[in-house]
């Protein structure tokens, strides 16, 4: 089986993983994002939500970041990255720690706000499809574009249930733009891409990104509301950015990690967060 045949070759490696590296293997990386953007689109729009609701998506972002790699690992053998090599090795564990992580959501789930209960749970249906797309079907879905629309539409979700402003569906779909440039990004540093649009943006990536800096800069001057977040915005890509200077010395799953850990800026702001507005 596919899981057998990788996991020695990286049984000595993961020893010497710098705790960056484990968070990203553990499949952490994306639900810390997910929770972190999510309470801070809360904060920056004055949207009450409670601590139960970033918590709530963290975890369902890891089980389904989690059982996307294992699956993975199952079936993609010849093109597989050192995630995909830790979750098949761990799979057990893998598979316990999501037995207690669905019962888990459902239970905080229970205790959301209605409407955003029911936003979340719409979303269910969409990645399930993308899922059977992905892992049964065997297409070629361009992932780049799916994880910077679920991300958006999650994350934000809370704020425009509760708002009907310009200002947050600006910067819903910013967040959007944001997660898919951290996708190019990592397919850049791993030499994949999925579709046309990604390959492109590839080689187009330091313009594309500073474009996207820029525009951010311009929302938080015109839209005082929107200020937190674009500033938020604007220094995650300009960090992005600035991985270019290290990836000659550094090796794609740190790339992949510290791409991710770019995107957590809000937590540089927060405290900024009320001078802002």
């Amino acid at each position: 089986m596919a899981t057998a045949a990788i996991a020695a070759p990286s049984t000595e490696r993961h020893a010497r993983r710098a705790p960056l590296e484990i968070w990203h293997l553990l499949s952490l990386d994306a639900p810390t994002v997910a929770a972190v953007w999510a309470a801070f689109f809360a904060a920056s729009f004055h949207v009450a939500l409670p601590w139960t609701a970033p918590l709530a998506l963290a975890l369902a972002v890891w089980i389904f970041y989690a059982a996307d790699r294992l699956s993975d690992a199952q079936h993609e053998a010849s093109s597989l990255e050192d995630r995909h090599r830790f979750h098949a090795q761990h799979s057990r564990g893998f598979f316990v720690a999501i037995g207690f992580a669905v019962p888990a959501v459902l239970v905080l789930l229970v205790e959301l706000p209605h409407t955003v209960r029911i936003a979340w749970l719409l979303l269910v249906l969409p990645l399930m499809s993308y899922a059977a797309a992905v892992h049964w079907l065997r297409l070629r879905v361009p992932k780049e574009w799916m994880v910077g629309l679920f991300f958006a539409i999650a994350v934000a979700a809370p704020c425009l249930l509760n708002k009907d402003h310009v200002a947050e569906w600006l910067c819903a779909a910013a967040f959007g733009t944001l997660c898919w440039l951290n996708c190019v990004r990592i397919a850049r540093a791993e030499s994949a891409a999925t579709d046309r649009a990604t390959a492109w943006a590839i080689d187009h990536f330091s313009g594309i990104t500073l474009a996207f800096a820029i525009a951010n800069a311009a929302i938080a001057l015109v839209l005082p509301q929107a200020r937190g977040v674009a500033l938020a915005l604007v220094a995650a890509a300009l960090l992005l950015l600035a991985l270019d200077l290290l990836e000659p010395r550094t090796s794609a799953v740190r790339m992949r990690a510290l791409a991710d850990a770019a995107l957590l800026t809000p937590l540089l702001l927060w405290p900024l967060l009320r001078y802002l507005a």
